[in-house]
């Protein structure tokens, strides 16, 4: 290199350090963020299982018996929405299409949302019912608009779950009603979770609502930290007989994204506390 050339870069230099400074600036955040959540240490919690993930950057903060099997309940639900979301994506069904209840729906097992034979709900009302109300009515709707059956739509549940390599998981049916065949470890709960958020994070328009009116009905979120704790963005509650009490949170503060799988707490309260005191624990006291 000449000396006129090296005159040239020299005198350019603060031009070229100006243009770069953003994406320099952002890398710094970046690695800011990453590097402020660190693996945390935590009291004693009821919870059987628990799994809690920087987003950032996938580390795991914390696990506790993460790869042992157990029955999900209605975390289930989460793979239910992962395809129904991908059949909106594909254009097989549409937000605004319709789906007239009947019997079979209405009076399915497990928690409803509420449905009577003869209304007609829209897919938006109904993924709204799944993911704020935990509707096992709404989730047997939505699969009678994606498969010919039940049993073909846990098929395509059970295929997805082997491509998101989650081998502590099989389904045996959509709404997670306690089965012999039906389990998730807090691994592979944590691993749907961030696919379904980061491929669809409309879902969060649904979990992080407090309430929605939706073409006039009303849906409630059950998850009692969503509107209490700002931290706090959904996303999903589950309870059964065999299942326990579990709890899966998406979170952020300060643009910092977490997740975490509590499966098995030891009642409603603890759940939701036990959450609490994993938040506290990744970003400091909640003022």
């Amino acid at each position: 290199m000449g000396k006129k050339a090296i005159k040239n870069v020299i005198k350019n230099r603060p031009i070229a350090i100006l243009l770069f400074l953003p994406a320099i600036c952002t890398l710094i955040l970046i690695a800011t963020w990453s590097v402020g959540m660190k693996e945390i240490e935590l009291p004693y919690l009821t919870a059987k299982s628990i799994m809690v993930v920087n987003c950032e950057n996938g580390k795991t903060l914390y696990e506790k018996d993460a790869s042992t099997p157990r029955p999900p309940a209605s975390i289930t639900k989460l793979m239910t929405l992962l395809l129904v979301f991908e059949d909106l994506e594909n254009g097989k069904i549409g937000w605004d299409d319709t789906f007239l209840v009947t019997p079979e729906q209405a009076d399915t097992k497990g928690s409803k949302y509420g449905i009577k034979p003869g209304e007609e709900l829209t897919v938006r009302q109904l993924v709204a019912g799944v993911s704020m109300a935990s509707g096992c009515d709404c989730v047997q709707c939505l699969v009678s608009m994606c498969a010919e059956d039940e049993e073909s739509f846990v098929r395509r549940m059970n295929k997805k779950a082997d491509e998101l390599d989650m081998q502590g998981t099989h389904f045996s049916n959509a709404t997670g009603i306690d089965a012999i065949d039906q389990y998730m470890t807090a691994q592979d709960v944590a691993r749907l979770s961030e696919t379904l958020i980061e491929t669809y994070p409309e879902i969060l328009d649904f979990t992080s609502a407090p309430e929605l009116d939706i073409d006039g009905r009303i849906f409630k979120n059950i998850n009692v930290l969503v509107g209490e704790d700002e931290r706090v963005l959904g996303l999903k509650t589950g309870t059964t007989a065999m299942s326990g009490y579990s709890l899966v949170t998406y979170a952020e503060k300060n643009g910092r994204h977490s997740l975490i799988v509590l499966l098995d707490s030891n009642n409603d309260w603890t759940r939701y506390a036990e959450t609490q005191t994993i938040l506290d624990a990744v970003y400091g006291a909640n003022p």
